[in-house]
């Protein structure tokens, strides 16, 4: 009996030992959140005061009414979710065909090429940001769509993400498509994409997360107000010798609001989609 005492007091130690740290780790990733939120309604010298503070004495909406009339932020989100949505439906329609020729499709040299296509994850991003520019440049894309949009519609991790689903998927599907006449295209199309709705949540979610605050390419390859996009007008208001320091995180905070939404609407399909990934063992 007081074996089984004991052994029940230690595994309520251990569970509230594990709710702790799962309350700090949580506690310390809002922090920084609420911290935001807090700094954008104070007045400036309040942000320097010794002691610190972290509540305002007065909540000053008129931060965010100043951050708006500073820059035209209504260009700002056309550019950014008009970037996004093409890169968003380029990137699910090419990791979604380049996953299907990969795992469904035989030809010479499909295995090194995703091997190939697996280096390539590899190498840093700013490995390819001066050939990338250059290219660009020599197009004369440099401060268009074109510059924010074609250069991002490759995404490897998502193509191997997709090969990855696609490979657990019973052949035996394809085979009665067939046998009901349906060509290549009509297998794919109205057979295995449906079935592919985690995973393609899964790197839609994060293709819109990327995109939305992508920051230093736009920063590259756009040079007038028309053409930048949020994260880039954000940056804006630091200059060399100022920076409004309210009104960035005003913007910052409203510029976070479309993750955070997106995030929790899609929140089930990642998990599904990475676990279902993950517990595929070839």
């Amino acid at each position: 009996m007081n074996r089984r005492n004991l052994d029940r007091s230690l595994s309520v130690i251990t569970q509230i030992v594990i709710y702790a740290l799962l309350f700090l780790l949580a506690a310390s990733t809002l922090l920084p959140y609420i911290l935001m939120i807090a700094l954008s309604l104070m007045a400036e010298f309040e942000m320097y005061q010794i002691p610190p503070k972290f509540i305002p004495t007065i909540l000053r909406w008129s931060n965010y009414i100043e951050m708006w009339q500073a820059q035209p932020w209504g260009r700002y989100i056309f550019n950014t979710l008009f970037a996004t949505v093409a890169v968003l439906a380029g990137q699910l329609l090419l990791v979604a065909m380049g996953g299907y020729a990969l795992a469904r499709m035989k030809f010479p040299g499909r295995d090194f090429m995703f091997k190939l296509f697996i280096a390539f994850m590899m190498l840093p991003g700013v490995v390819t940001l001066i050939p990338g520019f250059i290219i660009l440049h020599s197009l004369g894309w440099v401060d268009t769509f074109m510059a924010l949009i074609v250069p991002s519609l490759g995404n490897i991790w998502g193509l191997f993400l997709m090969r990855q689903y696609m490979l657990s998927l019973p052949s035996s599907l394809e085979d009665a498509g067939r046998i009901d006449g349906a060509n290549r295209w009509q297998v794919f199309w109205k057979l295995i994409l449906p079935l592919c709705k985690p995973v393609l949540a899964t790197v839609g979610t994060f293709t819109f997360l990327s995109m939305w605050r992508s920051f230093f390419w736009p920063l590259i390859v756009t040079r007038s107000k028309e053409m930048r996009v949020i994260e880039v007008g954000v940056a804006m208001f630091s200059s060399q010798y100022i920076t409004n320091i309210p009104a960035q995180l005003a913007a910052a905070t409203l510029s976070s609001i479309p993750m955070i939404l997106v995030y929790l609407f899609a929140q089930k399909w990642i998990v599904q989609g990475i676990k279902m990934t993950a517990g595929y063992d070839r």
